[in-house]
C-alpha cells in the first residue's frame, strides 16, 4: 500500500504570515487592556488622572508617528518592525520592576516609539497584500484577525490578573514579542518598499485634501469611543466593585460583533460605499450610549458592550478609505503615518475632555457626552463621497 505524502503547509508568507502575527501579538498585548488603567491608578490619585497620564502619552505617540514618517524613508519597513518587538518586548518586562508614576512615564517615552513602529509598519505591511479592488475586505479581514485577538487578550487577561497579580502578564507578553521578533529575523515579511526620498509630499498637502481631512476626522471619532470602552468602562467597572475577570468579560464581550461584522462590511462597502456604513455606525454607537443615562452600574456595562456593533460598521473602513483616496505606494508611504496620528489625536483628545467632565460630573455624565459626540461624527461623516 502506498501513501502519498503532503507537504505541512504553514501560514508564511504573506498576508496569511502578517496576520498571524498580528493575530499572536495582539492576544498577548491586549492582556493589558483590562488591567492598564487600573495599573496607571495605583501610581496616581484618581480616575480623571489616569485619563490624563494616557493624554500625556498620546503627545508621545503623536511625535513619534510624524518621526516614523521620516524614518520610513530611510528604512526598510521591514527593520523597523524588527526594532518595534524587540524594543518593546524588553521595555514591557520592564514593567515589572518600576515603583512610581515618574519610572512609567520615563519608561513609556521608550516604548512608545516601538509600539508605533509596529502599528504603522503592519498597517504598510496589509496595504503591500491588498488588491486595489480589494482593500475593503482585505482591511476587514485584518480587523477581524485583530479583533479576534482583542477577543480573547482581555479575557485572558483578566483572569491571570484576578488569580495572581499584574506581573506575570508582563512576562507573558515580552516572552511572545521576543518570539515574534525571532519568527521575523528567521522567516522575513516581504518588503518592497523603496525608501523614495523624491516625494516631497508634506503634512499640508494630507490636510489640504477635503476626503483625507475627513476621513482623519471619522477615524479619530472612532478612537473617542475605544477610549469608552478600554479606559473608561475599566476604571468605571472597578469603581462599582467588578474585577478584574469580570471587566476581562465585558471587553470579550464587546469585540465579538467586531469579529462578525467587519469582513462582511468591507466586502459590502468595496461594492455599495462606504459612507453609509460609516454613518449608520455612529448612529448605532451614540443613540445606544445615550441609554447609560437611565442604567444601574451592570445594565451600563452591558450597554456600552452592545453600542460596540457601531464601531464594526467603521473600524475597517477608515484605512481602507484612505488607501481608496492615495492611488501610489509612495504617496501611502509619505502620507499613511500622517493618517496615522487621528488615532493618537483621538488617545490626546478623548482622555482630556471625558476626564475633565468626569471632574465636573459623572461616569455617566461621561458616557452621554461621549453618546452625543458620536451623533456629531455622524453628522460629519455625511461629507464623505465614496
Amino acid at each position: 500500500m502506498h501513501y502519498k505524502l503532503h507537504k505541512l503547509r504553514l501560514p508564511l508568507k504573506g498576508m496569511p504570515y502578517l496576520t498571524t502575527i498580528v493575530l499572536i501579538n495582539t492576544i498577548a498585548t491586549s492582556m493589558l487592556i483590562p488591567i492598564f488603567p487600573l495599573y496607571i491608578k495605583n501610581f496616581v490619585s484618581n480616575d480623571a488622572t489616569v485619563g490624563y497620564v494616557f493624554s500625556l502619552m498620546a503627545v508621545l505617540m503623536i511625535v513619534y508617528t510624524l518621526i516614523i514618517r521620516k524614518i520610513l524613508t530611510k528604512v526598510k519597513r521591514l527593520n523597523l518592525i524588527r526594532i518595534g518587538f524587540l524594543g518593546s518586548a524588553i521595555s514591557i518586562l520592564i514593567y515589572t520592576i518600576i515603583s512610581s508614576i515618574f519610572e512609567f512615564l520615563a519608561l513609556q517615552f521608550f516604548r512608545i516609539f516601538f509600539v508605533i513602529a509596529i502599528y504603522i509598519s503592519i498597517g504598510l505591511f496589509v496595504r503591500e497584500y491588498a488588491k486595489r479592488k480589494e482593500i475593503g475586505q482585505s482591511e476587514g479581514m485584518y480587523f477581524t484577525t485583530l479583533n479576534l485577538g482583542f477577543l480573547i487578550g482581555p479575557l485572558i487577561g483578566g483572569l491571570i490578573a484576578s488569580t495572581y497579580s499584574f506581573k506575570p502578564i508582563f512576562i507573558i507578553i515580552s516572552s511572545v514579542q521576543f518570539l515574534i521578533t525571532l519568527m521575523l529575523l528567521i522567516i522575513p515579511l516581504k518588503d518592497t518598499s523603496t525608501n523614495n526620498e523624491k516625494n516631497k509630499l508634506q503634512i499640508l498637502d494630507f490636510f489640504k485634501n477635503k476626503q483625507l481631512l475627513l476621513i482623519y476626522i471619522i477615524n479619530l471619532g472612532l478612537v473617542f469611543w475605544w477610549n469608552i470602552i478600554y479606559t473608561y468602562l475599566p476604571l468605571f467597572s472597578n469603581n462599582h466593585g467588578f474585577t478584574e475577570r469580570a471587566i476581562g468579560i465585558a471587553l470579550f464581550l464587546s469585540v465579538i460583533p467586531l469579529i462578525f461584522l467587519e469582513i462582511p462590511i468591507g466586502k459590502l462597502a468595496d461594492k455599495k460605499g462606504f459612507k453609509k456604513f460609516i454613518i449608520l455606525g455612529f448612529i448605532i454607537i451614540g443613540l445606544i450610549s445615550l441609554l447609560t443615562y437611565l442604567a444601574n452600574p451592570l445594565y451600563t456595562i452591558g450597554i456600552i458592550v452592545i453600542a460596540s456593533i457601531g464601531g464594526a460598521l467603521i473600524e475597517p473602513l477608515t484605512e481602507a478609505y484612505f488607501f481608496k483616496e492615495v492611488k501610489s505606494k509612495e504617496d501611502q508611504n509619505k502620507l499613511f503615518p500622517i493618517y496615522k496620528t487621528s488615532a493618537e489625536t483621538g488617545e490626546l483628545v478623548a482622555p482630556l475632555i471625558f476626564s475633565t467632565v468626569l471632574i465636573y460630573s459623572s461616569f455617566r455624565g461621561v458616557f452621554v457626552f461621549a453618546g452625543i459626540l458620536m451623533l456629531v461624527f455622524a453628522i460629519i461623516a455625511t461629507r464623505l463621497k465614496r
